[in-house]
């Protein structure tokens, strides 16, 4: 039985014992592999790319919905690792809109104390 489904969001260990977070493109459960699209790495260079990984040290992760704040921060780090500028914009508006009730003041102070910071954005 396998742990994992085509499209799932997941994290595993390489040969090389590197952590990687990606999504599964294909399975070939008949070898016991993964083919994982690989958005976050402890090695840059596979970043980007689809690598071969044991089916035995791939994890699922929670499915995060974007209806708490956890789950959209998980989506917006995500977001910023892959360099999509206009989902980042439309999850910090996700995240606004559960912080507060369109108060102004609120989506200032998100923006400027956490990710204004991990964009290397001077501050508002």
């Amino acid at each position: 039985m396998l742990n994992v489904a085509i499209g799932d969001w997941v994290v595993a260990t390489t040969s090389e014992d590197e952590m990687v977070h990606g999504y599964v493109e294909a399975i070939a459960g008949q070898h016991g592999i993964a083919f994982v699209h690989v958005i976050a790495s402890d090695q840059d260079d596979i970043i980007g790319h689809q690598i071969e990984v044991k089916l035995s040290s791939v994890k699922a992760l929670p499915i995060s919905g974007l209806d708490t704040e956890d789950g959209v921060r998980s989506m917006i780090d995500i977001a910023l690792s892959i360099k999509d500028e206009m989902w980042f914009m439309e999850l910090t508006d996700t995240l606004y809109t559960l912080q507060s009730s369109g108060s102004k003041s609120a989506k200032d102070k998100v923006v400027s104390s956490f990710y204004t910071n991990r964009l290397g954005v001077d501050q508002l």
